[in-house]
């Protein structure tokens, strides 16, 4: 299986665990550059951000390591993509995308 058809795979199973994809530039300033893109919360949406500039390999990367905050337990997941995800180490607790907020507070985390 070519990096292409990962891609692809992964961009299908994050859309079915209700993850949002946004394909944009992300530039911080002029000093920062650009970013690769990351997962972030805002206003309740679950977003995966990737610049569209960046190579396959790394789409991949950014898009198995936002999959990564949501609860993957007694899900279907093609055993190249569960190899994949399973290599990347858990870092933060899973989310559900049901907590209740009571704020509408940003919480981003954009990684560099």
């Amino acid at each position: 299986m070519d990096d292409n058809e990962i891609l692809d795979f992964l961009e299908e199973l994050a859309e079915s665990l209700g993850l949002e994809i946004s394909h944009e530039p992300i530039r911080l300033d002029e000093e920062l550059g650009t970013r690769p893109g990351g997962f972030c919360l805002f206003k309740g949406r679950r977003l995966i951000i990737v610049n569209p500039h960046v190579s396959v390999r790394e789409k991949i990367r950014i898009l198995s390591k936002g999959i990564k905050h949501c609860d993957l337990e007694g899900i279907y997941i093609r055993p190249i993509l569960r190899e994949l995800l399973d290599a990347i180490p858990e870092y933060r607790p899973p989310i559900s995308g049901t907590e209740d907020r009571e704020s509408d507070e940003e919480a981003i985390d954009v990684e560099g």
